[in-house]
């Protein structure tokens, strides 16, 4: 049976540019958050929330083109945008539930698992928009370890984003710590999607010889590619210009 599956290939360039769109997606969310917290309410994780989701639905089809089959492959786009949707609604409940009251250990699990869920239902959402002549089979094993690392991770992830949020950390130690989340989230989410990737292989069917539809492998890319840079640039100028403002409305000490 395993010899009949299609072989699978994989474009590195486009692995290690996935990863790279997780940690630094999962940077700018913490930083929006962090500064967020100052006004109060739900502005910061709902921030936190739909940064993170976009990030994580940006990076998981950046992964899906990495892998590279020997057929004609589509993306449907009903199932592409649900996957998009789901990962940021699930991120921004599992935010607004981490920081409506005190970021205790029960908390930050439940959000935890909320928001491992969230990219896990996105991942396989965005995997069943594959279009193509074959059919998916399944590792279940390895489907659970994907669910495992995911919310396992995200825990962790959420745990230090508390920390930098709430608490009253040094300038030195809240760098520290808001880099080792980035990484954190970052590898979770790569590690999540390449475990979930290995779960799937696919039969061929050579008597179906019904086109492919969906959006072509280069339009999603650079579909995708546009529309991340757009969001990090745009944030990261935020960034910029409110710590100037921030920065000048701050009294000099004589």
């Amino acid at each position: 049976m395993h010899d009949t599956m299609l072989h699978t290939y994989w474009n590195t360039p486009y692995i290690l540019f996935s990863v790279i769109i997780a940690v630094i997606t999962s940077g700018l969310a913490l930083e929006l958050a962090r500064r967020y917290a100052r006004v109060g309410g739900t502005v910061a994780p709902v921030v936190l929330g739909a940064v993170l989701g976009y990030g994580i639905w940006a990076m998981h089809f950046v992964g899906m083109l990495a892998m590279q089959l020997p057929v004609n492959v589509g993306y449907g786009l009903p199932l592409t945008l649900i996957s998009g949707v789901s990962a940021i609604g699930f991120l921004v409940a599992a935010s607004v539930l981490l920081f409506k009251g005190t970021p205790t250990i029960p908390r930050i699990l439940t959000s935890g698992a909320i928001a491992g869920s969230g990219i896990v239902l996105m991942h396989y959402i965005g995997m069943a928009a594959l279009q193509l002549n074959a059919t998916p089979q399944y590792n279940p094993l390895l489907v659970g370890l994907s669910v495992l690392i995911a919310v396992g991770a995200a825990i962790v992830a959420f745990y230090l984003f508390s920390r930098v949020i709430v608490a009253d950390l040094t300038r030195t130690a809240r760098i520290s710590v808001q880099l080792g989340a980035s990484l954190v989230m970052g590898v979770a989410i790569a590690g999540m999607h390449y475990t979930g990737m290995a779960a799937i292989s696919y039969l061929p069917q050579p008597l179906n010889t019904t086109p492919v539809s969906g959006v072509d492998f280069e339009t999603l890319f650079y579909l995708v590619l546009s529309l991340t840079m757009v969001v990090f640039v745009a944030i990261a100028a935020f960034l910029f210009v409110e710590a100037g403002t921030t920065k000048t409305s701050t009294p000099t000490s004589l």
